[in-house]
């Protein structure tokens, strides 16, 4: 696994030298716009700002870049929010109806129940991050990219995880809705949805919240938001500025998770 201790140990007074560079942290940043100017020989640009190679002139990337760039590290974390919330939105309204065909007790068949099991089980093997990259040949960089990534991936989980929570559900309610002569849809109506609904409420926020990290790891590939901001910032060895985008992430984090827990005692 070439874990090699001595070679940490010996690093750690280059991480400590990282962390003294990073303070104290230019907390003007939350508010102050930051711009770019690109050179004509945009070679460093590409490789630190993760440019579009298809951009033929130096005025179109500073569009592309001043498109992209939230400016503000406030404006930054607003859109990785924007992003996480549109990503979970999309994927909660897409996993609904095909979670009941990968459910076993409520798919038309066993043919479809099979095949929408293999399929999202295959899927959802592919990471977001992977999905962004193959994205950006077909939409580009940019939050646009990294909604659609989470959107995918977002889906994949909440199929298997609202199959699950349908699986589970009390057949015995089932079976009275049946007896009254009700059809399918009637029967997922009043047996299946309202026992899987907290379930479901639960399962969306969670995702939420762990769509606000994922979000920020999709700035890596030029997603936006202040995973862009963050990973620039490194790269350019602008500590201080990096230090403020982890302290602005940690507080997110922790708030999210706070919120996510009340409202999930709220809804089980």
């Amino acid at each position: 696994t070439n874990f090699r201790p001595p070679e940490l140990v010996s690093g750690l007074p280059h991480m400590a030298d990282m962390v003294a560079k990073s303070w104290p942290p230019d907390m003007s940043l939350l508010f102050s716009k930051e711009t770019y100017s690109f050179p004509e020989d945009l070679t460093v640009a590409e490789t630190l700002l993760a440019v579009p190679l298809g951009a033929e002139k130096a005025e179109s990337r500073e569009r592309w870049w001043s498109n992209t760039w939230p400016q503000t590290v406030l404006g930054g974390t607003v859109q990785t929010i924007q992003m996480a919330l549109a990503g979970t939105f999309l994927a909660a309204i897409f996993a609904f109806p095909l979670s009941f065909l990968a459910a076993r007790n409520t798919a038309p068949s066993g043919a479809i129940y099979h095949s929408v099991k293999m399929l999202v089980n295959f899927l959802r093997s592919v990471p977001d991050f992977a999905v962004g990259l193959i994205l950006i040949s077909a939409v580009g960089l940019g939050a646009f990219n990294g909604v659609m990534a989470l959107t995918f991936a977002t889906t994949m989980v909440l199929v298997k995880l609202f199959s699950e929570a349908i699986e589970g559900i009390d057949s015995g309610v089932v079976e009275a809705i049946v007896t009254t002569g009700a059809n399918r849809f009637q029967v997922v109506s009043f047996a299946v949805v309202p026992q899987i609904m907290p379930d479901f409420i639960s399962f969306v926020i969670y995702r939420f919240e762990a769509n606000i990290r994922s979000a920020t790891v999709l700035g890596l590939i030029g997603a936006g938001g202040i995973g862009l901001q963050m990973t620039t910032y490194f790269r350019l060895f602008d500590y201080q500025k990096a230090a403020v985008c982890v302290i602005v992430l940690i507080v997110l984090v922790m708030l999210t998770d706070y919120a996510s827990a009340k409202l999930r005692k709220l809804v089980t």
